[in-house]
């Protein structure tokens, strides 16, 4: 089981001095940390923007557009 430390009151302030203070190919790594956060947030909010969709039935007649859409290409 993992346990998590309480977030200090003053965590903006020790983040920013322990960046500054950070060599350059850890301020990469935590960089590339952030853009895999990022990305994640991202998915999810597609995956619950999609699954709201689906429910509404947006997407119910996908696989005919993609059937003309298919069929168009071939003509053209």
């Amino acid at each position: 089981m993992t346990t998590f430390e309480p977030v200090p009151k003053n965590l903006r302030e020790q983040m920013t001095q322990r960046i500054a203070a950070m060599s350059e190919h850890d301020l990469a790594q935590l960089y590339e940390l952030w853009l895999l956060k990022e990305k994640m947030d991202v998915r999810g909010q597609m995956s619950e923007q999609a699954e709201r969709e689906n429910a509404d039935g947006i997407w119910a007649n996908l696989p005919e557009l993609v059937r003309a859409y298919r069929s168009r290409k071939k003509s053209a």
